[in-house]
């Protein structure tokens, strides 16, 4: 079996488990609610019956117009670190959920090939995901008939989403790893509960957070504290760095494992 071969397998077992359009259909729900709000506030009749809702939405949002809804999208996009987290723990421990663990590893081939096939595997699948809900978001918004649309807001947009997009990814070698150490799904998953929602969180509103991971994203988007610093040169050194790392120790991880479940 060849690295190709390994990939040819990642990719059919994606192709045949439905988690992979529940992720999709369930993020989309972020920019829909975001959008909902902004209904609401564009319709007065509509809010005075919403209660509560009326008053997240004008707390939340401090606009109902085009330039303040993509801009949230990409922050929603932004904190897509979490969605990564358990993409990477599904396809690197559904093998020892489903016992299938003992089969892979016994298998005349590198450890290496499998942890890239499977890394790539997540890749395209986020990537894919992200244009989904990028393109239900765009629909939505036409759909509510938010106003202040140009075509010229979509260039910038989309190239903050692209890069929200690769900052994101060079996160996800760190939870595919703690699926291989913790041979499961647990361990990712409370990892990237913590990362995410914990670190990620607390350090955008600091002034450390261009040096911490998991709020690079976030500060990218413009979803830290007003005064918060612009992630540069030296931020994306440390995503690289800690993408290299949790390729590294997956890589040894995975290849110093025997083929007990």
């Amino acid at each position: 079996m060849t690295f190709l071969n390994a990939l040819y397998t990642e990719f059919l077992k994606m192709r045949r488990t439905k988690i992979t359009w529940i992720i999709g259909l369930a993020f989309c729900f972020a920019p829909v609610g975001i959008g909902f709000f902004m209904l609401i506030i564009m319709n007065p009749d509509l809010a005075r019956h919403m209660g509560l809702l009326t008053t997240k939405a004008q707390l939340t949002i401090p606009a109902a117009d085009w330039a303040t809804y993509l801009k949230f999208t990409a922050i929603i996009l932004g904190a897509g670190s979490f969605v990564l987290g358990i993409m990477e723990a599904f396809v690197f421990g559904r093998e020892y959920m489903q016992g299938t663990a003992k089969n892979m590893l016994t298998l005349p081939v590198g450890r290496g090939a499998f942890t890239a096939a499977k890394l790539l595997v997540v890749s395209v699948w986020y990537t894919a995901v992200i244009a989904f809900v990028y393109f239900v978001a765009i629909v939505f918004g036409f759909t509510i008939g938010l106003p202040g649309w140009s075509p010229s807001l979509l260039p910038e947009n989309i190239g903050l989403v692209m890069q929200l997009l690769v900052q994101t990814l060079l996160l996800g070698s760190v939870p595919a790893w703690m699926a291989i150490l913790g041979r499961g799904i647990l361990a990712p998953i409370g990892f990237t509960l913590f990362a995410a929602l914990g670190l990620g969180q607390l350090f955008s509103h600091t002034g450390w957070g261009v040096w911490c991971p998991w709020s690079i994203p976030l500060l990218t988007a413009q979803a830290g504290a007003q005064d918060a610093p612009v992630p540069g040169f030296g931020s994306w050194i440390v995503l690289i760095f800690v993408f290299a790392a949790g390729v590294c120790a997956a890589w040894i991880t995975l290849d110093k494992m025997d083929n007990t479940q």
